[in-house]
């Protein structure tokens, strides 16, 4: 039998360019944020654990459906892939966004070589594609990235992991993430199925539009002037008086718990515009980026949406459904806020935990050709 490896050698090199300069490259790249042992924790502990939850009485057949905004190393599909659909053989369909994946870029060469190690894992469906452009974009009807987002979706979660604040797009700019998001869920209305819908922001004062910010509080001072109990749930859980709390005077642990509760409202009511659902917040995480903080800057929401179908009592005299109960909703979305963990404070107390998720991230940096073995050093060293 002849030695098949030259040829791969050359058709790789023919694809990617050669493959020694390529390695070096690559192994001089600078690790990130999003690689250090929290970050791993939400995908292990948030991420991953909800969507078990969400696939619990699904066929192995079904497909994951993803619609994300991955980095050039693709570090959370690789680990979704291997904890959702390798152990069942799960199909994986993905739709990512990503501004520098096009092809000036110098992060292009990276991203290819990543969508080539996932398009080759068994089950990893081939339409699956990194867009590159920016999820704003989503909002363009006349755009590549809606025709494939409604070509692929609608999606089992939609993973909206931002470096800055959800909230800090000014509400008048053409195609903002608002927007998007809006056209993500009209999207998402076509789902009979739960699915999840994951926020990561960074949340602090001065970090939002002042518009937007109002706009959003506007959700939560609906329920304060209209939801019976609401106000008593916010003082019995977080410990707010939300008829008088002040956003622009108040702690910053106070601005946290009013704007999760704030965000949460108006997540829900936007996947409840376009369909009737029933939307738990499942769960929030944070920690601390600005190491000056008083309290986690950046949170990761999930939000399980749970479409309502609803025949009519008589289907010869229908009558409209009675509309879903918002004001328990928000009840609710203030008790769970109330659960919110400190990542940081969990993994001080836990030095156990804390290793198995750097072992973790260690091997998935390793998959993805980082030089692993500065890794340790990395995370010992100081960091702005």
């Amino acid at each position: 039998m002849s030695d098949s490896s030259g040829d791969n050698d050359e058709l790789f090199s023919a694809i990617f360019g050669d493959l020694n300069y390529m390695v070096a490259e690559l192994n001089r790249r600078e690790f990130k944020p999003w690689h250090r042992a929290r970050k791993q924790f939400v995908r292990r502990e948030q991420w991953a654990a909800q969507l078990r939850r969400l696939f619990t009485d699904r066929q192995p057949e079904d497909p994951l459906r993803y619609l994300g905004l991955p980095g050039t190393d693709l570090i959370d599909l690789r680990y979704l892939y291997e904890q959702i659909c390798r152990p069942v053989s799960r199909p994986l369909v993905f739709l990512g966004f990503n501004s520098e994946a096009r092809q000036d870029h110098p992060a292009r060469q990276e991203l290819d070589i990543s969508m080539f190690d996932l398009r080759r894992l068994p089950k990893v469906q081939q339409q699956s594609e990194v867009i590159p452009d920016n999820f704003r974009r989503i909002s363009d009807e006349s755009s590549i990235a809606w025709k494939r987002a409604k070509e692929l979706g609608p999606f089992d979660v939609v993973n909206i992991d931002l470096c800055d604040g959800l909230a800090s797009d000014s509400p008048t700019i053409h195609r903002s993430i608002y927007d998007a998001l809006g056209q993500v869920t009209a999207l998402q209305s076509h789902s009979l199925m739960p699915w999840l819908l994951l926020i990561t922001t960074r949340i602090g004062p001065d970090m939002s539009d002042p518009k937007a910010e109002a706009a959003i509080l506007e959700r939560f001072r609906d329920n304060v002037d209209s939801c019976n109990g609401f106000v008593e749930a916010c003082q019995r859980h977080l410990g707010l008086d939300a008829t008088t709390i002040d956003p622009s005077a108040c702690s910053d642990d106070d601005y946290l718990k009013l704007m999760i509760v704030a965000l949460g409202k108006w997540l829900a009511k936007l996947v409840q515009a376009s369909r009737s659902s029933q939307v738990v917040l499942a769960s929030t995480l944070g920690y601390r980026v600005a190491n000056s903080a008083a309290c986690e800057d950046l949170v990761s929401i999930a939000l399980r949406c749970e479409p309502i179908v609803a025949r009519p009592k008589n289907a010869l005299s229908p009558t409209p459904p009675q509309p879903f109960d918002e004001c328990m909703t928000a009840k609710k979305i203030v008790g769970r806020t109330a659960s919110r963990k400190d990542v940081d404070s969990i993994l001080d107390d836990d030095s156990d935990l804390r290793e198995a998720l750097t072992v973790e991230m260690e091997r998935l940096l390793t998959t993805a050709r980082y030089d692993s073995s500065k890794y340790r050093g990395w995370l010992n060293s100081p960091h702005p």
